[in-house]
């Protein structure tokens, strides 16, 4: 774990190394258990080696007493490959991974992200449509709504001149940055995602790991003839590894006619140097001035 011994946030904390271990007991009636967890280390592959096999131990003595496992995620780090980072004061300032469906990820302490849903329940197919052959259209975000949450935000951004705050539309609502918070992981930081409305999984998320996250690249299955990758990182195949780079490639070349995210209105003063250099990366790679469809 690398600690920050500045005042902007906590910690960012994106393993560096992983193994996992493998191990057989029993339930509380004598019945068989398998188990098979991951361990990490911010250090070296012996040291995730001995945390996969502290947290085997665990997991055979609770199937033992009977007693059922926690949720892992996302209280757990999260197990992704690091693609490129930016160490600043001896910490990951600007971590971008790969998530488990193949999309990269921007991992930061030095600003706050906050991505809002908007998307409105898909509805069911009825009866007439399934005669007639119609699918039922995916979800959609209501345009009114959206309008109703820019003004919102607008407002907020009003009411707090000391921050700057740019926001961006996404395929399935908003994402908001606000820069200028002394620390933006701060439980101030996480009023400011619930004023915002953002998800409670990813605040937990925020809290638990010291950072906010923010999609790079498309989800794939937004992408023409295209699906999510099988298999998860690390891969333990040589197979498997040669089958997500011929997914990744395909991948590539499908997101090139697609944006993330596109800019709708900026608030405030601007970020600081530091800052900057996030929202750029973010913008060199989600392109929110292109005319381009979201994904």
């Amino acid at each position: 774990m690398v600690k920050r011994d500045q005042g902007k946030g906590g910690y960012v904390q994106i393993p560096r190394f992983w193994e996992v271990a493998e191990g057989s007991g029993t339930g509380p009636r004598g019945e068989p258990r398998f188990r098979r967890v991951w361990g990490w280390s911010m250090s070296s592959v012996a040291e995730a080696r001995a945390v996969a096999a502290a947290r085997l131990r665990d997991a055979l003595t609770m199937f033992r007493s009977g007693d059922r496992p926690g949720r892992y995620y996302p209280r757990t780090p999260l197990r992704e490959p690091i693609l490129d980072e930016v160490i600043l004061d001896d910490a990951q300032a600007i971590v971008v991974t790969r998530n488990r469906y193949g999309a990269e990820i921007l991992n930061t302490d030095r600003l706050l992200i906050a991505d809002i849903d908007l998307i409105e329940p898909v509805q069911p197919e009825g009866l007439l449509r399934r005669l007639l052959g119609r699918r039922p259209a995916g979800p959609t975000v209501d345009p009114a709504r959206m309008d109703e949450r820019v003004t919102m935000l607008a407002t907020w951004a009003a009411a707090h001149p000391d921050l700057g705050v740019r926001v961006y539309r996404t395929a399935s609502g908003l994402r908001v940055f606000v820069t200028g918070l002394a620390e933006p992981t701060s439980p101030a930081g996480d009023h400011i995602l619930a004023e915002l409305g953002a998800d409670p999984i990813y605040r937990e998320l925020c809290r638990t790991h010291g950072m906010f996250r923010a999609r790079l690249t498309p989800k794939p299955w937004r992408l023409p003839r295209l699906k999510s990758p099988t298999g998860r990182w690390p891969y333990e195949t040589a197979r498997a590894e040669r089958r997500f780079q011929q997914w990744l490639t395909a991948y590539a070349t499908a997101s090139a006619g697609y944006a993330v995210c596109q800019l709708v209105a900026t608030y405030g003063p601007g970020p600081s140097p530091v800052e900057q250099r996030v929202i750029q990366l973010h913008d060199d790679r989600t392109r929110p001035q292109a005319p381009l469809p979201l994904a």
